[in-house]
């Protein structure tokens, strides 16, 4: 995987590949950007888990961001932390990544299946058996979207 920091204005505050997914696993969202045809910009909230150079997340069957990654798949997706607000200082102590990749809709039950259980593990403390059930219940009407990932960037004024 690249990584991508030819435009990083401060070389000091570049992160390694290591630090940027454990900053991507501490973050309790990101944000989706996707543009369609006509290049209309457009970023969504997402609760995103990573496994090995894949993000997944979950979302409705219909909708703007999955008309445009059909028009379009090449996507941004942006994690953020802040850590203080250092006011003394005049600045905001943060990490974040920005990660590129192509999404693609999952269509493939075994594949939409284990992304679904990833997401449960992730934001609940639930059992696999309770986590499954829901899934099963919610299954049909639940969209599940990869992203694979082309580069990750990080930096952090920590």
């Amino acid at each position: 995987m690249s990584t991508k920091n030819t435009h990083l204005r401060r070389k000091d505050r570049l992160r390694t590949e290591t630090e940027a997914r454990d900053i991507i696993n501490g973050c309790d969202f990101a944000v989706l950007s996707t543009a369609d045809n006509d290049n209309m910009p457009y970023g969504v909230p997402v609760s995103v888990v990573l496994e090995e150079n894949r993000l997944y997340f979950h979302c409705a069957k219909a909708g703007r961001k999955l008309e445009n990654i059909q028009q379009n798949p090449n996507v941004c997706v942006t994690f953020a932390q802040v850590r203080l607000i250092d006011g003394e200082n005049f600045t905001t102590r943060y990490e974040s990544v920005i990660a590129e990749g192509t999404a693609a809709i999952v269509e493939e039950e075994t594949e939409k299946c284990h992304a679904l259980q990833l997401i449960c593990r992730r934001y609940t403390q639930h059992s696999d058996e309770e986590i499954d059930a829901y899934i099963q219940r919610y299954f049909a009407q639940t969209g599940v979207v990869r992203v694979d990932l082309e580069s990750i960037s990080a930096k952090a004024n920590i």
